[in-house]
């Protein structure tokens, strides 16, 4: 007989923390941002990009459309992969 455990953590976060945490939730943006380009691109028929041309493009966009992503750390869209 196997016997499973599980652990269910909450964590109480004040409003700052709670900010913080959406803003870093908010960074999977990048994430799909990359795989919609990279899936548009392999439709196309296109040279799919890669993760080096995918970043120099989403740096262009950061200092444009998406400048909210400079509100957190820049490991945090780096590691939604």
């Amino acid at each position: 007989m196997k016997i499973l455990r599980a652990y269910k953590t909450e964590l109480d976060l004040n409003n700052i923390q709670k900010t913080a945490c959406a803003a870093m939730l908010g960074q999977r943006a990048g994430y799909n941002w990359g795989l919609a380009r990279k899936m548009e691109a392999y439709r196309n028929g296109e040279k799919v990009p890669s993760a080096i041309d995918l970043h120099r493009e989403l740096n262009v966009l950061k200092k444009g459309e998406l400048s909210w992503m400079y509100e957190v750390s820049k490991c945090a869209p780096r590691s939604t992969a």
